[in-house]
């Protein structure tokens, strides 16, 4: 992977590390395929059990 890729993809999980409910719900709406549709469910999900863990390990729940 060239730094150009590798960049784009640290500065996009940056991003959808700050994306809350309702916007990844317009994103999934918006969205022109049914692929990119699941791409954005797939990292919401994971940006989710991310958040989760750390509310379990700080014994916020």
């Amino acid at each position: 992977m060239d730094n150009t890729k590798s960049e784009v993809l640290h500065e996009a999980f940056d991003k959808c590390r700050d994306i809350d409910l309702d916007e990844a719900y317009q994103l999934i709406m918006n969205a022109k395929s049914d692929e990119e549709k699941n791409f954005i469910r797939s990292m919401t999900d994971y940006i989710l059990q991310q958040k989760q863990k750390k509310v379990i390990a700080e014994n916020r729940f």
